[in-house]
């Protein structure tokens, strides 16, 4: 069974492995680039320190060497971006493990006691605003911005790689954010406009609820949420409906 992948190219790797391993075929159409910014915060000390994604801690490793964090209260806002933190050997001291979410860590007991902190949010360019309007009555907030995410250029894989897929009604999509999925749709409509309705029929596996509303917004029905926010939780999820 053909299983499209949609995440950036460097980051496809090992979900494809997995997947070939356990008997499915992957095939890759990254939708999304990642680029590195050179940003740098005001400061090198804060009180806490909040990441809203695993690329916000890939890219914000050169930021983090810049700052005295061994007091500070590290955040993440689930267990993939927890993961990769703790494979730095910094340690986490709060993340929502169910529900990856802005909102699901704000509602955390460790974010709601802080209080007159100074708080430095690590994030890709332009994102939601949901964690600073829930801290900064009582904190002073910073964000900072590591790296920005663009459509990816077509390329002949783009295009072999949808043509194979389309081939076969079985095959089960992946999206592993909601920029990602906005990202597919924007590119299948340039290569093929009327494949568009018959993307959205096929089974689509996403990481979170707000991906799930979002995909469901846009035309998606058959939907499903993988139970675990990593590479494991999407290929249980994918087992259990092929």
């Amino acid at each position: 069974m053909q299983i499209l992948l949609t995440r950036a190219l460097s980051q496809s790797g090992p979900l494809q492995i997995l997947l070939s391993k356990n008997g499915y075929l992957p095939v890759l159409f990254p939708s999304l680039t990642i680029k590195a910014l050179n940003n740098f915060p005001r400061k090198n000390h804060y009180d806490a320190l909040i990441f809203i994604s695993a690329n916000a801690v890939e890219y914000g490793l050169e930021v983090l060497k810049t700052l005295d964090y061994k007091p500070s209260k590290i955040f993440a806002v689930g267990a993939i971006t927890a993961k990769k933190l703790e494979q730095q050997g910094i340690k986490v001291d709060a993340f929502p493990a169910q529900n990856p979410s802005s909102e699901a860590l704000l509602a955390m007991d460790e974010l709601q006691a802080l209080n007159g902190k100074s708080v430095l949010i690590f994030r890709g360019e332009g994102g939601i605003e949901t964690l600073k309007q829930g801290l900064e009555q009582n904190n002073s907030i910073e964000y900072i911005a590591v790296y920005r995410r663009e459509i990816s250029p077509i390329s002949p894989l783009h295009q072999q790689s949808l043509q194979q897929f389309l081939q076969n009604d079985a095959g089960i999509i992946t999206a592993t954010s909601v920029e990602n999925l906005t990202a597919l749709i924007a590119l299948v409509e340039k290569i093929d406009a009327q494949s568009l309705s018959k993307i959205k029929d096929y089974r689509l596996v996403v990481l979170s609820q707000r991906i799930k509303n979002f995909a469901n917004s846009i035309g998606f029905n058959r939907l499903f949420v993988a139970s675990k926010t990593s590479d494991d939780g999407l290929l249980e999820a994918i087992q259990s409906i092929s």
